[in-house]
């Protein structure tokens, strides 16, 4: 089983080497077949000098690219010399017997044609820094585990994850005409290659190491939530079937109860409603502290909170964009790919209702009170 492992990169000289010299490593030890490494890259100056010179030190091609990550796997294919491309990040190592686990996983096809894919397990590592804190509480990181729960995935991250090259080609490869140069793209194509009938079957005894050092800070966690918010938007547009009503999420309820309250400080002509408000916002700021809590542990309150304005950056790009188009057809509607995904989130969504209730109920008697006691 042959493959060519195709790695997309821009200005990361270092993070190139330390992949490059993994590799190595792992091809010297794969006998299952041949394997080729394409760098497709579109740095300038001393970078590209020294991303050629890993590629001469560690027997990997050079190949000049477009300045846009789409491009660049793309180009991969088309250069590919093998049956199958694994796609690796440029900011990753492998870990021991990557190629191995994946050639078991793609072996499956013997007996089941459909399965020509196969996504491996991705961990982090390196310095935690401030932003690594944040970013930890979002949900912005849960499909790089997707392998260690999911047998199967309906779309995956471009990283650490292997495909038959002639179904890739059937179906189109990339799309190129994003808004980004980068984001939705892999999640994109993934997906349109299940929904061409093939699977992609995860493996987690393929293990890739990424780097914290690429989210570790503010602008990385900002890009990422502006780029994937918008890029849902148009992802969901182009795959109505993807769209589900949802139960209301923290903001749409806060919307509702800001506006009705609003209303009546207005009415009133009175400041009151706003300080009821105000106090209902505060309860449940720690009613919902309190929930993520009790399904992930122990966490940091002061990290939870900003990790919780990222999350509403991301869903705020996406109404954005809803705006921009003059559709607000997916403004109370969520996003699934696969029944895991509807089930997990359907379970969190009406765990999370309750809590909701149970505080317009508490705020609806602290006024009743107001209004007839005090």
């Amino acid at each position: 089983m042959d493959f060519s492992i195709v790695v997309p990169t821009w200005n990361r000289s270092k993070l190139v080497d330390a992949l490059l010299e993994s590799l190595y490593e792992e091809r010297k030890n794969y006998d299952l077949g041949e394997t080729e490494v394409l760098i497709v890259d579109s740095s300038k100056g001393e970078e590209k000098a020294a991303i050629m010179a890993s590629c001469e030190k560690y027997d990997a091609q050079y190949i000049e690219g477009d300045d846009s990550v789409r491009k660049k796997r793309n180009k991969g294919i088309d250069l590919a010399g093998y049956e199958y491309i694994l796609f690796i990040d440029s900011d990753v190592t492998v870990g021991p017997g990557l190629l191995k686990s994946h050639a078991a996983t793609l072996k499956e096809g013997e007996s089941n044609p459909k399965i020509t894919g196969s996504f491996g397990l991705t961990e982090f590592v390196g310095k935690k820094k401030f932003w690594w804190h944040v970013i930890e509480h979002t949900s912005f990181l849960d499909s790089f585990g997707f392998a260690k729960f999911m047998p199967f995935v309906s779309w995956t991250i471009g990283n650490n994850v292997a495909f038959r090259r002639d179904e890739l080609i059937k179906i189109g490869k990339f799309e190129e005409n994003f808004p980004f140069k980068l984001g939705g793209d892999d999640l994109d194509m993934t997906y349109r290659y299940t929904k061409a009938g093939n699977l992609i079957k995860t493996t987690p005894g393929a293990v890739t190491y990424h780097s914290r050092e690429t989210w570790n800070t503010r602008k990385a966690v900002n890009d990422r939530a502006k780029r994937w918010g918008t890029m849902e938007y148009h992802i969901l547009k182009r795959y109505p079937e993807l769209v589900h009503r949802r139960l209301p999420m923290t903001g749409d309820v806060a919307a509702l109860v800001t506006g009705v309250l609003g209303i009546m400080a207005l009415i009133k002509g009175s400041c009151v409603p706003i300080l009821f408000l105000l106090a209902w916002y505060l309860l449940l700021y720690f009613m919902m502290y309190r929930h993520y809590v009790s399904c992930n542990g122990k966490a940091n309150i002061f990290f939870w909170t900003i990790a919780m304005f990222q999350q509403g950056k991301y869903r705020f790009w996406r109404m954005v964009n809803s705006i921009r188009h003059l559709d607000f057809s997916l403004a109370f509607k969520g996003q699934y790919f696969g029944i895991y995904h509807i089930k997990s989130d359907y379970q969190n969504s009406v765990k999370k209702i309750w809590l909701y209730y149970d505080s317009i109920f508490i705020l609806i008697i602290a006024m009743i009170f107001y209004r007839f006691i005090v």
